[in-house]
C-alpha cells in the first residue's frame, strides 16, 4: 500500500517536475546561459515536450551556445511540428522556403506555414504567417499551392 502511494505521488509530481525544468531552462535562456538552457531543454525533450524540441531548433538555428547549424535545426522544428507546436512549424517553413538545413520546397513551406497559422496561439501569429503564405503564393504555380492547401487539410499531428 505504501509502494503504491509512492508511486503514485512520484508519477503525479512528473509534470510539476517537468514544469520546474522548464522554467529553469527559460531562465538560463533568458540570462544568456545558453548550455544550461539546452541542457535542461534535452532532458525535457527527451520526454517529447514539443516547447522544448522547438527551442533546441531555436538554438542551432540561431547559434545559441552551439555552432548554427540549419540542418540540426531543422531536424529538432521539425519534431516539434509535428506535434503541432506553431512555432516550429513556421521556422520549418521558413528553412524550406529558403533551402537553409533542407531542401528548398515550396509546397512543404506553404503546408508548414498553413499548419503554423492554423494552429496559431492568437490571431495576431495567425496574420503575420499568412502574410507569409500569400508572399510565397506569388512564387509557386495553382498545381503546387492545391497540393499544399491538400497536404495541410489532410495533415494529422503526432500523438503523445
Amino acid at each position: 500500500m505504501i509502494l503504491k502511494r509512492f508511486v503514485l505521488a512520484a508519477l503525479l509530481s512528473l509534470p510539476l517536475l517537468a514544469s520546474a525544468g522548464y522554467e529553469e531552462a527559460l531562465q538560463y535562456y533568458a540570462d544568456g546561459r545558453y548550455a544550461e538552457a539546452l541542457k535542461e531543454f534535452r532532458q525535457l525533450a527527451d520526454q517529447g515536450d514539443p516547447q522544448s524540441l522547438y527551442f533546441i531548433g531555436f538554438f542551432y538555428h540561431m547559434g545559441y551556445g552551439v555552432p548554427r547549424d540549419d540542418a540540426e535545426a531543422a531536424k529538432w522544428f521539425k519534431r516539434a511540428a509535428e506535434k503541432n507546436h506553431s512555432q516550429a512549424q513556421y521556422y520549418l517553413g521558413k528553412l524550406s522556403e529558403q533551402g537553409k538545413g533542407v531542401e528548398k520546397d515550396l509546397v512543404a513551406a506553404h503546408m508548414w506555414y498553413s499548419l503554423s497559422a492554423r494552429s496559431a496561439p492568437n490571431e495576431r501569429d495567425a496574420a503575420y504567417t499568412t502574410r507569409e503564405i500569400h508572399k510565397i503564393e506569388r512564387k509557386m504555380t495553382p498545381d503546387q499551392i492545391t497540393k499544399a492547401k491538400d497536404l495541410a487539410k489532410n495533415w494529422v499531428p503526432e500523438k503523445g
